[in-house]
């Protein structure tokens, strides 16, 4: 019969000895299950994991990243520093236009568009290096990173009349912002918008 016969075999490999009376030897048997071995010590475990390659981490995919890249190139800005200001002044909307008429993707003033030899502050390539080229000037000029962007919001006459921050919410709201999009994508996260890049407390 078929079940008498299962039964032996499961009989043979739950208690080898009970009908032969010898141990029987799995070594031939194949596989890498080690009889009569112990587990791995704890340190060995340790080793083990910390042999393996690290995960690999991908950047986030932004809008826009060839243009955002080849302005902040051509005006020697890290990449991420421009990416942080176009979150905050437009959330990636080339079409913006704010109430005081900032247009595009880095909100540039009629005045300062003209200034900057930006044309159409509608075209994305214009935008982003006249925006790239402004941020440059106020960190050339001052220096510091949260000075130069209360100059970008603010003025760069008010920043050097002051020589800090201007006592002005929207100003000190802007530089935080920045700031904080800024590590956010230095961290290796992304976002689309300013609330995006708020600082988070671990796990949430």
């Amino acid at each position: 019969m078929v079940i008498p016969a299962i039964l032996m075999a499961l009989q043979l490999v739950l208690d080898p000895l009970s009908t032969t009376g010898e141990k029987v030897d799995w070594s031939q048997s194949g596989g890498e299950i080690l009889v009569g071995e112990t587990a791995p010590s704890v340190e060995a475990a340790v080793e083990l994991e910390a042999a393996r390659p690290p995960a690999v981490v991908r950047a986030p995919v932004l809008p826009w990243s060839q243009a955002v890249e080849a302005a902040a190139s051509r005006h020697g800005l890290d990449p991420k520093l421009l990416h942080a200001l176009v979150l905050v002044e437009s959330a990636y909307r080339p079409d913006a236009v704010s109430p005081a008429g900032a247009a595009g993707l880095t909100q540039l003033m009629p005045a300062t568009a003209a200034e900057l030899g930006v044309t159409d502050p509608f075209d994305i390539e214009q935008n982003l290096s006249g925006g790239a080229d402004y941020l440059a000037r106020q960190l050339l000029r001052f220096g510091d990173l949260k000075l130069a962007l209360a100059a970008y919001n603010a003025g760069p006459s008010r920043v050097a009349r002051l020589g800090r921050v201007p006592d002005i919410d929207e100003t000190r709201n802007y530089v935080a912002s920045v700031v904080d999009c800024y590590l956010m994508l230095t961290a290796g996260r992304g976002g689309r918008s300013a609330r995006d890049c708020r600082a988070r407390e671990p796990g949430l």
